[in-house]
């Protein structure tokens, strides 16, 4: 894993002339990206290279955050790299904890830093002095290239790292990604139901009430693997544009004051074993924590 900090940036004009000349696409429609929008900053992240950084610490809109991305629960996170009234820069510990990505401050001395969980930023593990506090999520669109660059032809997205250029042809997640089995121990563990372990889930965050639809529900309820749908989360109306493949949501707020505070997107495995399991309500089939879950007894390496 090589994380990046200020990663280099192209716009879709650049996209398409690199298309042109090399053999291998740059970019192609259908690939999926991470997006993000602060005031009048767009940018996007290829899941393609994020697989191998798994965090990139940028600067977007002027406030420092981190892209996350941990690749054996498909999960995707945005977060403020402003900690305590300081700015931190986040790396890749090497730790799993229920097969998710341990993140760490790179510029602490790895003992004087804790270990933040890359899906719901809460601390896992803390030294005796040093940050406390969580991290705070951002809202994160996981799209296709093609639709988010229809919609913000102004995008930026991240340029490919020139040492990389034969890593990010491979993926060797494919096969991961096509079974339920995990290659690392997890608990707690969903029973047999509704859902498959790696079902995607799209987390949306308002105030202290975190909603996790699972996008095969919404499907079910829309009755069709690709729609949108509209709904209320904690009293603020919401919007979410899915599509059960190649595994998408795209979520935002229809309130004018904008109270969507994050959206992170996961296997249903690796949210319910942080603690999201609380019963199924309603007709799109939401699981809902009233209060920040609390950290379960360690079950990953």
């Amino acid at each position: 894993v090589r994380v990046l900090s200020g990663p280099q940036t192209m716009d879709p004009s650049e996209v398409d002339r690199r298309n042109e000349e090399e053999r291998g696409k740059l970019r192609v429609s259908d690939d999926r990206v991470i997006g993000i929008v602060i005031g009048d900053d767009v940018r996007a992240y290829p899941l393609r290279r994020m697989r191998w950084h798994e965090v990139g610490n940028d600067t977007v809109g002027g406030e420092p955050i981190a892209v996350t991305y941990s690749p054996l629960c498909d999960s995707v996170a945005v977060y403020s790299r402003i900690v305590e009234d300081k700015i931190i820069e986040l790396g890749v510990s090497g730790y799993l904890y229920n097969s998710n990505t341990l993140l760490y401050d790179r510029r602490l001395d790895s003992a004087a830093s804790p270990l933040w969980s890359q899906l719901n930023g809460e601390i896992v593990a803390a030294p005796d002095s040093g940050f406390a506090s969580p991290l705070s999520a951002r809202v994160a669109a996981l799209d296709t290239w093609g639709e988010w660059r229809a919609r913000h032809p102004d995008t930026r997205v991240m340029a490919p790292h020139p040492d990389l250029k034969k890593l990010y042809k491979r993926d060797p997640y494919h096969s991961y990604f096509g079974s339920d089995l995990l290659h690392f121990p997890v608990r707690p563990l969903p029973t047999p139901g509704p859902r498959h372990l790696k079902d995607r889930v799209v987390i949306v965050t308002v105030g202290e009430t975190h909603a996790a639809f699972s996008l095969r529900d919404l499907a079910t309820s829309a009755g069709s693997d690709a729609d949108t749908v509209e709904i209320d989360v904690a009293g603020v109306p919401i919007r979410i544009r899915f599509a059960v493949t190649p595994g998408t949501a795209v979520v935002e707020s229809l309130d004018e004051e904008n109270q969507l505070q994050a959206v992170r997107h996961t296997f249903w495995f690796a949210w319910y074993s942080l603690g999201g399991m609380i019963p199924d309500t309603d007709e799109f089939l939401i699981s809902y924590c009233t209060k920040r879950p609390p950290i379960p007894s360690p079950g990953g390496a």
